[in-house]
């Protein structure tokens, strides 16, 4: 297993991946726009783990600078691999990859969440060096009639 850069001719597994993360399929035309933004963005980086000539997992980072920090950061918005697949490194050499990649630009700090139902991906974080040290909200915005 290895792990690098996206690219444009990983669309389509990389398609596919995301729709087995979802557990349904997504908008293709979306998703290819989504893809392309993503892998010209210089704040993203987006890496895939390849066995055997196949792509398995994916992780996708995003650099941030908040004011309050003053200092980048980093945001770990996914990170998967494909369920045959788990159990054998793949994910930490995907985080790995993206630690690496944040660390020599400087970022003090990676975040990461899971969904409070995703027990294994919350040990692997925590496994990982990952402590909680916030709460995270998310709230539907709808069609802005139940804003107050």
């Amino acid at each position: 297993m290895f792990v690098r850069t996206a690219k444009e001719g990983d669309l389509d597994a990389l398609y596919a991946l995301c729709c087995e993360q979802a557990a349904h399929a997504l908008p293709q035309e979306i998703f290819s726009a989504i893809f392309s933004a993503a892998l010209h963005d210089s704040r993203r980086r987006l890496v895939v783990a390849v066995e055997d000539a196949q792509i398995v997992g994916y992780a996708d980072l995003m650099l941030e600078l908040p004011l309050s920090r003053c200092s980048m950061s980093a945001v770990l918005l996914d990170l998967y691999v494909t369920a045959p697949q788990r159990g054998r490194g793949i994910g930490t050499g995907l985080l790995i990859a993206l630690f690496r990649q944040a660390q020599s630009l400087g970022c003090g700090e990676l975040a990461a969440s899971c969904q409070r139902v995703n027990v294994r991906g919350r040990e692997f974080l925590e496994r990982q060096g990952f402590v909680l040290s916030r709460h995270s909200f998310t709230r539907p915005l709808g069609d802005g009639t139940k804003n107050k």
